[in-house]
């Protein structure tokens, strides 16, 4: 698996369009960003995409792909993957494996298995940054803000990281335009 290291990287999560099932597109907005600011050097995707032209989509969004399975989702994709990002272990996956749903110290276990001291998860619908455990935990929310097991649906939003100074930027997108939140990770 990938393992990318030293120089400038520009790493795109995303999670949860649900195209078409919930919702028919991800966000006009969110596509012109994408296009603008592509390629990047690393995507991953955690799960529930549940239509092959967001997988076309990602696919010519980056020079690196990763896609994990959701549970909404029924193409041929592995469950969970494990990818080198800057010397650090990253665990991909759904985060459906889990009851509650968000068991932060249950996906924290998960990660631990793996040796992976950061965790790239969905499912929530809602965005999340946190530490648990020791483990880094990335939820970007939902690209497209479908509806979900533990929302009804909101804001469309999605993640940036950047790399070597692991900047990471949480875009929402709201009526007003695209809001951006920055922080170190």
């Amino acid at each position: 698996m990938g393992d990318l290291r030293g120089g400038k990287v520009k790493v795109l999560i995303l999670s949860d369009a649900h195209v078409p099932d919930r919702e028919k597109e991800i966000p006009k907005k969110i596509l012109e960003h994408l296009w603008e600011n592509k390629p990047y050097d690393l995507v991953l995707y955690a799960g529930d995409l549940t239509g092959e032209e967001v997988l076309s989509l990602l696919d010519s969004l980056g020079k690196e792909v990763h896609v994990v399975r959701g549970n909404m989702d029924y193409l041929p994709l592995p469950d969970m993957k494990i990818v080198e990002l800057d010397g650090k272990r990253v665990l991909l996956l759904h985060g459906h494996q889990v009851r509650p749903r968000g068991n932060l110290k249950a996906l924290s276990e998960i990660a631990k298995e793996y040796n992976a001291s950061i965790i790239v998860h969905g499912h929530l619908h809602k965005p999340l940054v946190a530490k648990e455990m020791g483990v880094l935990h990335l939820n970007p929310g939902s690209v497209t803000g479908a509806w979900g097991g533990s929302s009804l649906g909101g804001d469309p939003t999605f993640m940036e990281l950047y790399l070597p100074n692991w900047e990471l930027r949480l875009y929402t997108l709201r009526r007003g335009g695209m809001e951006i939140k920055k922080m170190i990770v």
